[in-house]
């Protein structure tokens, strides 16, 4: 796991290879501390994600609930990882935003003009 600030304001966290039960509780404890710091946005990369359980999921689940609570804006890119975007499609978050973390895509950032990396 990887986490960058393309701009300030804005945080990318870049997850590598699987996410499951055993992995699952660092990238909660990870995202959850840029939700909580002075970043107004978070985007969780998943493009390089090769298998994301459930568990996984529920993270991701429970990190958005967290950053409506705190108005911070959150995303969840799935890149071009076909197991996740299988997943996503079965069991959608609301909160995918396809090529945000490549700024292919633009975020309003506060204080920004648009995401882009």
């Amino acid at each position: 796991m990887h986490v960058h600030r393309p701009v300030p304001g804005a945080s990318v966290v870049e997850v590598v290879g699987e996410v499951d039960l055993c992995t699952a509780p660092h990238l909660a404890e990870v995202v959850e501390s840029r939700i909580r710091s002075t970043v107004g946005v978070v985007i969780v990369d998943l493009g390089r994600t090769t298998f994301l359980a459930v568990a996984g999921l529920k993270v991701l689940r429970r990190m958005q609930l967290l950053a409506e609570l705190l108005d911070t804006d959150f995303y969840v890119d799935p890149g071009d990882s076909h197991p996740v975007r299988r997943l996503l499609d079965l069991l959608p978050l609301g909160c995918e935003r396809p090529g945000c973390a490549a700024g292919l895509t633009g975020v309003d950032v506060p204080g920004q003009r648009r995401l882009h990396t």
